[in-house]
């Protein structure tokens, strides 16, 4: 996804309201004015991630497509899969000075997701032709052992946020609108991914290379630092002059995240010592419902 296109909409509608607000904070009294500081606690979803990923290796692994067919030069693989991501849960925080109808504030928000990776959608080599995946010894055919996974997505966000209060609602009840812009810190706790090969015969037929050659693993984490946008709409409930209760809904986009990473062991690391692989998580959305605590003090 464009960064520019992800961050634009957000960014250019919270300039208009910071410039709203110092319009007018210079006509009104300062009694309508004041500082505060908020916090709460919410549930969220997230949706449209993606992975994909690729490493440039040539390795031609014991599998029907090598072995079967005359051997050809590999360019590497690819590889595809399509997560999903549990509900989760958060926090936020933030400071903020309101201006009659409208707010500014700085937030710092996190959440935090299960993640199931599932199968892969495909592996392919690099010039998109389909790899074996039936693995094949001349004599019969071998057994591998794979597991893959992802643990939890943590999301923690900073971001430059503006509301205005909507000038009609019950008695005590104020809805409100707001946009916002800022940095996410993206975490994956755990990327794991391990393969094994081995003779199912139990003979000890001696292969050369021996099959744990083409044995795998990788075990690492993915931190990374993007941009996002945010949508806001809610309502506050007043419990007094200083005292609010807001309910809040967001809408967040999240920009792509990439890791490059390293392998435990692999075939491909007695060539290139120093072989990674690359993988792409798109672009998210992530909706969240928060109830905040609203406390206003000072002028």
């Amino acid at each position: 996804m464009n960064l520019q296109k992800s961050i634009a909409v957000p960014l250019a509608m919270t300039i208009c309201l910071v410039l709203v607000s110092v319009t007018e904070v210079s006509a009104q009294d300062r009694r309508t004015s004041g500082w505060y500081v908020s916090g709460g606690l919410g549930g969220n979803l997230v949706y449209g991630l993606d992975q994909a990923g690729s490493n440039t290796e040539s390795t031609c692994y014991p599998t029907s497509a090598c072995f079967d067919l005359v051997l050809r030069e590999i360019p590497g693989y690819r590889w595809r899969y399509d997560p999903s991501v549990d509900r989760g849960i958060g926090f936020e925080a933030a400071v903020g000075r309101v201006f009659d109808r409208t707010r500014i504030e700085v937030s710092f928000a996190h959440r935090r997701n299960n993640v199931d990776q599932g199968p892969p959608l495909e592996i392919t080599y690099l010039d998109g032709t389909t790899a074996g995946v039936s693995t094949y010894l001349g004599q019969g055919l071998a057994q591998t052992i794979s597991s893959s996974f992802i643990e939890d997505q943590v999301t923690r966000s900073v971001s430059l946020n503006a509301y205005y209060d909507l000038p009609f609602g019950p008695q005590r009840i104020t809805p409100y609108v707001g946009v916002g812009t800022g940095a996410a810190f993206v975490e994956l706790t755990r990327i794991f991914f391990s393969i094994e090969y081995t003779d199912p015969s139990g003979e000890g037929t001696h292969y050369d290379p021996p099959l744990s050659f083409y044995n795998s693993k990788q075990d690492t984490r993915l931190s990374n630092t993007v941009f996002a946008g945010h949508v806001y709409a809610g309502a506050a409930y007043s419990l007094g002059d200083r005292t609010a209760i807001d309910l809040k809904m967001a809408y967040s986009r999240v920009d792509d995240v990439e890791h490059t990473g390293t392998y435990e062991y692999h075939p491909y690391l007695e060539t290139d010592p120093a072989f990674t692989n690359k993988n792409t998580f798109s672009a998210m959305n992530q909706w969240s419902v928060t109830v905040n605590v609203r406390f206003l003090f000072g002028n």
